[in-house]
Parts: structure tokens; C-alpha cells; sequence
């Protein structure tokens, strides 16, 4: 009986023991760190907080610092390339020019074309956004066919151009669709232009016709438009 108390005496003290050491020596579950709740003003206009263990500010992102570059507008003003992707500033809206929007996709058009012998027919244009690669196959120049695809390079944006004509009663349709990648989305806008033969009319009207249709900007309408899309 002797021996058995003292066996238990021993087992208790060494079980004590190794609890005293555990709860001193073992694993310690590091206390919560809280941190101040104020935020840093960066220089892009975000805020960074607080980061535990040290409670430091977060860095700030870097800036972009984009080329020193203008374009002059259609209404005379300039605008510059801004971050994040230094493209060029939207040109302000010109009188004309009306705003749609389907709730994903908000775009700003011209209403009507500054052209006479130019008219919209399938208009304002369908804006088409997909994801995937941006490619362009042209069609070979000395082709004839009446759908012919080239690639275009507006203001730094590479296009991707497709025109289909069909001829009707004194006038040619042309339905064109123009491609840009952006933001890493395919984007594409399509329409439908009338072009009435300028040989339907006669002198200085028939003169009139070809030199507008020879200087007409339609790359420059569509890449404004692109420019005022915004993804919502």
C-alpha cells in the first residue's frame, strides 16, 4: 500500500510539473494587434490603412507618369494622355452630340454626321464587347471582293476595320465594324452609312460630293466615340 501511494504522490508531481512547463514554455498564441483606423491621402487620389504587426501605412501605388503629348480636339482644345493607361483625354462634346447607355455600356455620339452626301442609316452604333486575343486578318489588296478588312492606327489605338458595300437604287450601304482592345476587352462598334453616287448629280454638286467623300474623317468620328465609352 506504501509503495502504491508513493508511486501516485510521484505521477501528480510530474504531471504538475509538465503542465507548469507547457503552459510556460509551450506554444503562445500571439495576442490580436489593433490597429489605428486612420488613412493615408495618396497621391492618386486613393487611401491605404493601417497594416498590422506594425501598424505602418501601406505603400501608396506607384505613379504613372505619362508622356508630355496633346491632341487637338475637333472644337479647337488640346487634351493630354492620363493615367492609368495613358491614353488620350476624351474630347469635350460638340453641340450635336447625344449620350446612350443600356445600364452595362455608356457611350456619347454624334447625332448626325457633319457631311451632306454622307448619310447614317443604321445609327448611333451597337457597341459589341468581348474578351479574347485582338487580331486583324487583311484582305490582300489586290482582292475584289466587296467585304475587304484592314487594320488602321488612330491616335495610338490599332483598329481593326471591316466594310461591307451593297449597292441599292442610286446609293451605296457600306455596314462597317471597328475593333480595338482595351482594357483587356475586344471591343467593336457597328453601323451603317449611305453614300448616294456622286455621279447622280450634276456640276458643282457632283464636285462637291467627291471631295467630301475623299475628306471625310470617318476614323476620327469613331475613334471619339470609342474614346466616350465607359463600362459601367
Amino acid at each position: 500500500m506504501y509503495k502504491f501511494l508513493v508511486v501516485l504522490i510521484a505521477i501528480l508531481i510530474l504531471s504538475a510539473g509538465g503542465l507548469f512547463l507547457w503552459q510556460t514554455f509551450g506554444e503562445q498564441t500571439p495576442e490580436p494587434v489593433f490597429c489605428a483606423a486612420d488613412a493615408k491621402l495618396c497621391f492618386d487620389g486613393s487611401y491605404v490603412s493601417r497594416v498590422a504587426p506594425s501598424c505602418e501605412f501601406s505603400p501608396c501605388p506607384e505613379p504613372v507618369v505619362c508622356t508630355l503629348e496633346a491632341k487637338i480636339c475637333p472644337d479647337g482644345s488640346s487634351v493630354g494622355r492620363v493615367p492609368p493607361n495613358c491614353e488620350f483625354e476624351a474630347c469635350p462634346l460638340s453641340p450635336g452630340w447625344k449620350t446612350s447607355s443600356d445600364g452595362v455600356i455608356e457611350f456619347s455620339y454624334p447625332e448626325k454626321l457633319t457631311a451632306e452626301y454622307i448619310d447614317t442609316h443604321e445609327w448611333p452604333p451597337k457597341v459589341m464587347m468581348a474578351t479574347g486575343v485582338f487580331s486583324c486578318a487583311e484582305t490582300p489588296a489586290e482582292s475584289s471582293l466587296p467585304r475587304r478588312v484592314v487594320r488602321r492606327i488612330v491616335d495610338d489605338r490599332v483598329y481593326c476595320v471591316t466594310a461591307e458595300t451593297e449597292a441599292a437604287a442610286g446609293s451605296a450601304y457600306t455596314t462597317y465594324t471597328y475593333t480595338t482592345a482595351r482594357e483587356g476587352d475586344i471591343i467593336s462598334l457597328n453601323f451603317v452609312l449611305r453614300y448616294p453616287q456622286c455621279l447622280n448629280y450634276d456640276d458643282p454638286k457632283q464636285s462637291e460630293c467627291a471631295a467630301e467623300r475623299e475628306a471625310f474623317d470617318l476614323d476620327g468620328v469613331i475613334d471619339r466615340i470609342m474614346g466616350t465609352i465607359v463600362i459601367e
